[in-house]
């Protein structure tokens, strides 16, 4: 195996910090970031409750130039948030924001069908039933990076009522992905 084909993955999870903004490109006072291990607890972060596009970016520099290849795994877990939840489809991108504000999807799973799967909601102890949902990503067209790009992940699940999302709770990974980087 040649030097050039070795691949470094690393795992990202998606967290929502209320009081740390990011501005880059077309990401304005940007909360949802994606990080390499949780923070503390304590520290101050969302809950959110929706059935829309979520985008969560890595924030740093990784290199002045690399690429992605490889095999892209993850998962994102949704739970019911007031009201019996039915998740139709979900559809997890990785993509690249760069800083003249322009965004291009990379890789993508399509749009994942899971049968209207029903996540009932207990009212009486006011909590909404969960689920995991795995994804695989073929990225073996290989997609090259710059110091000008950053990498972010865009969640979107489509649900009639909505669904919610845990941040920063290592017990309940809301978004958990793994990227192979070709440095």
């Amino acid at each position: 195996m040649a030097g050039d084909d070795l691949r470094y993955y690393e795992t990202f999870y998606g967290v929502d910090l209320t009081h740390w903004k990011v501005n880059f490109g077309s990401f304005n006072d940007h909360t949802k970031l994606l990080v390499k291990e949780y923070v503390s607890d304590g520290c101050s972060s969302a809950t959110s409750t929706a059935s829309q596009t979520l985008k969560f970016i890595y924030p740093h520099h990784i290199k002045k130039k690399y690429f992605i290849e490889g095999v892209i795994d993850g998962h994102i877990t949704v739970a019911a948030s007031g009201a019996t939840a039915i998740v139709d489809q979900y559809r997890v991108s990785v993509c690249k924001a760069n800083v003249d504000n322009s965004e291009t999807e990379l890789f993508t799973t399509g749009w994942v069908d899971v049968d209207d799967d029903n996540l009932p909601w207990d009212s009486g102890y006011n909590i909404g039933e969960e689920r995991v949902y795995p994804f695989w990503i073929d990225a073996w067209n290989k997609k090259e990076l710059s110091e000008n790009d950053r990498i972010y992940v865009k969640v979107e699940v489509m649900a009639v009522n909505d669904v919610l999302w845990h941040s920063n709770d290592a017990t309940w990974e809301d978004l958990k992905i793994t990227i192979p980087f070709v440095m």
